[in-house]
């Protein structure tokens, strides 16, 4: 899923990552509202703000272009270590608000061959199904990305566009209304019905409140079971697994890398992780080292 540009602050600066967070910091003083998106390795991550605040963390994955929710906390831990590539781009609210949802956008048209007459009926159905998401006409004179909310074409009274977003009344009655030279366009249509976001939302963020960040530590001993990590009964039980028996988890490492072993709950771990030495050493951490962890 391709993310449109706004208007730039800053695009393509490499940042340490407390340069990163001093930057977030100050955005959240100017009450910024728009998005910054961080360059990783396999995937660009997308935090949105609204008047400063982080309303939302998405990713997306370079290859497949899939895009899935994240807590902020996790994706820090995740690149702590690291210099980021950062790009900032102001939109408005009803911008951030409809791209907040992109994780759940389905292809309603893919690279439709639409013209002037098509495109009424194109907006009917959006209207009808109270769709939000993004659509995408390309023509011989450009690409243009316009914003529907909740069935209704996005359209800002005192700007013309954010970036590659079209926004302003009269730009986008001009698109919409074929007003360019060009007989005919390429439409792509990426949306869902709002309701369905919201719910697939609130199943997402249920599913995200279950991972937990701690710090290793290490936990071996003579008779201590080396392919178990143990956390404390409390977040067990947070969890709603079985105090007495053994269960699944997913854990995720400061780099990104995923393992999946055995959990049992502990006593006395607070905010540890305790994992056996061998344990640490196959996946590379030391102690007080970040990870992230599920139940599965």
């Amino acid at each position: 899923m391709y993310i449109p540009k706004g208007n730039i602050l800053i695009e393509d600066v490499v940042l340490t990552f407390q340069d990163m967070r001093d930057m977030q910091a100050n955005l959240s003083v100017d009450e910024f509202t728009g998005y910054v998106k961080l360059a990783l390795e396999t995937s660009c991550a997308y935090l949105f703000y609204d008047s400063g605040a982080v309303i939302q963390v998405l990713e997306v994955d370079n290859d497949t272009g899939i895009v899935t929710l994240q807590l902020e906390q996790r994706l820090i831990n995740r690149i702590k270590l690291a210099e980021i590539s950062c790009s900032t781009y102001v939109t408005s609210k009803s911008v951030v608000s409809v791209f907040t949802g992109m994780f759940a956008f389905q292809p309603l048209y893919v690279d439709y061959e639409v013209t002037k007459r098509d495109m009424p009926r194109v907006l009917e159905k959006l209207q009808d199904g109270r769709y939000s998401g993004l659509l995408r006409l390309s023509t011989r004179e450009g690409t243009y990305y316009l914003v529907v909310n909740n069935g209704e074409m996005v359209r800002d009274r005192f700007c013309s566009y954010y970036g590659e977003v079209l926004c302003g009344s009269d730009e986008v009655d001009r698109i919409l209304n074929f007003e360019f030279d060009s007989e005919g366009a390429t439409l792509s249509v990426y949306v869902e019905r709002a309701d369905e976001i919201e719910s697939k939302r609130a199943a997402k963020e249920e599913e995200l409140e279950k991972i937990k960040t701690f710090r290793v530590k290490s936990d071996g001993g003579f008779l201590r079971a080396k392919d178990i990590v143990k956390v404390d009964t409390y977040v067990v039980r947070e969890w709603n697994m079985d105090m007495k028996n053994s269960f699944s988890v997913e854990i995720e490492t400061p780099d990104g890398s995923l393992y999946e072993y055995k959990c049992q709950a502990g006593n006395k771990f607070g905010d540890r992780a305790g994992l056996p030495p061998e344990m640490m050493k196959k996946m590379g951490l030391s102690e007080d080292d970040i990870i992230s962890m599920r139940p599965l």
